[in-house]
């Protein structure tokens, strides 16, 4: 079961009913028993087809990811590897931000061999990599830029705690001038986000300019 990842009928039953769930309660009150509620059937009939909460978290990760990521290609040679990483991480941000508390629930989730974070960190690797960085840079920059994107989407997936709430929620009594000025620069989710994963690529491509300067 966990070697192919491929769920089967009642399998992705339960794991839509776990996404129903968390979407109507949020993922800290997801629990075993209430998907056995939500599906008609005692707690150990879930348990028949998955061994604990953390497995149906792998599957419900799978299936979020897949159903936004299920198709995408490592980089084209004429692409630099650049576009294809903001292109892609982008993707991987909407995908968590499909399901509400999304990324928390891929943050936690397991990269199994043949499953869709496993392809897309390998792939990302990859793609890095055949556009001449070394390994030990490709870890640097896909740590910093996949712990980016999960710190963005859960602070966007927090009630009411995302940017573009953030100047009726920010107390200024004239002394935090710095604060405020940066606050009113204002700019939605997404363009905030484009604009710090475009600081971590021009990070990258300068560690390995720096890299074959050796």
């Amino acid at each position: 079961m966990e070697d192919s990842f491929k769920p089967s009928e009642r399998q992705q039953q339960i794991v839509e009913a776990a996404l129903e769930l968390m979407a109507e309660k949020g993922y800290d009150e997801l629990s075993i028993r209430d998907i056995g509620k939500k599906l008609g059937v005692k707690a150990p009939a879930i348990y028949w087809h998955f061994k604990n909460k953390a497995m149906i978290v792998d599957y419900m990760a799978e299936h979020i990811l897949h159903k936004k990521m299920g198709n995408f290609v490592p980089r084209e040679s004429e692409q630099s590897w650049q576009d294809w990483l903001i292109e892609h991480i982008s993707l991987f941000r909407k995908a968590m931000l499909s399901y509400p508390d999304g990324g928390r629930v891929i943050a936690r989730a397991h990269p199994f061999p043949n499953g869709t974070l496993a392809k897309f960190l390998e792939d990302s690797f990859a793609s890095l990599r055949s556009a001449g960085m070394d390994i030990r840079t490709a870890r640097s920059v896909m740590l910093t830029v996949i712990r980016y994107t999960f710190g963005c989407v859960i602070e966007e997936q927090a009630d009411e705690q995302n940017w573009e709430t953030l100047p009726e929620r920010t107390i200024n009594n004239g002394e935090i001038t710095n604060i405020m000025e940066a606050i009113n620069i204002g700019g939605t989710d997404e363009e905030n986000f484009l604009t710090g994963l475009r600081l971590i690529v021009t990070g990258g491509t300068e560690a390995m300019a720096s890299n074959k300067s050796f």
